[in-house]
């Protein structure tokens, strides 16, 4: 935020992009107080005068009735220029090389005050650094792994209390054989534990592990 500049966010499907930076922004880590956070989820390769009208909608600004790029353009600049606005775009890899040169070109805008974090997948992540204009312009690319068997065993127990007291080998077994550290196989592994939980007492682990078989298949490496 203090450089306005361009961070790219990316990693495997499922490892928890979405969740890490809804969580940090909830936070507000140290942002002045007058920054405005607006998140987009754009649909699938949207025009740019479609993006124009999700980003005016992202930014809580009314649609003009005229569809007229100029004036969505003159519209979009507006609110950036009088406030530092930071712009959060889940599932870039959805945008058109169109769509991304055009937030680049909002970006570059000399009036207006934006920061950009695009958060995407490992194939986006490969689009992207292929296309000069984002390339040139994004001078952070985090990337977020998936939990190692030591974040699993901090992280696992505060994603829901069923997990709280539950035995460390348990959990080191369940992400062996179904989430190698995915995030979101994690929450679908804890509502297939509720959901069996509610029609009987907990199973043992190891009928629990024998059960998710039948829910959820062993993972495996999509790469």
């Amino acid at each position: 935020m203090a450089e306005q500049a361009v961070m790219c966010l990316h990693g495997d499907a499922g490892c928890g992009k979405t969740h890490a930076l809804q969580t940090a922004l909830a936070s507000r880590p140290e942002l002045p107080g007058d920054v405005r956070i607006c998140h987009l989820s754009p649909r699938p390769a949207p025009t740019p005068t479609v993006l124009r009208a999700e980003l005016l909608l992202a930014a809580g600004l009314p649609i003009p009735p005229t569809r007229d790029p100029g004036v969505l353009d003159t519209a979009l600049r507006t609110q950036p220029a009088a406030h530092p606005h930071l712009l959060a775009v889940n599932e870039a890899s959805r945008l058109t090389t169109g769509c991304v040169e055009y937030l680049c070109y909002l970006f570059d805008d000399p009036t207006t005050q934006l920061t950009l974090i695009l958060a995407t997948s490992t194939k986006g992540f490969r689009t992207l650094r292929r296309q000069p204009l984002p390339a040139t312009r994004t001078t952070r690319w985090l990337q977020i792994h998936p939990l190692t068997p030591g974040e699993i065993r901090r992280a696992i127990p505060q994603l829901h209390p069923r997990w709280r007291d539950a035995d460390k080998d348990v959990l080191d077994r369940l992400d062996a054989r179904h989430e190698h550290g995915n995030f979101r196989r994690w929450t679908q592994i804890t509502h297939h534990t509720l959901r069996l939980e509610r029609h009987a007492p907990p199973p043992a682990s190891a009928l629990l592990e024998t059960t998710h078989d039948s829910c959820l298949p062993p993972h495996e490496d999509p790469r």
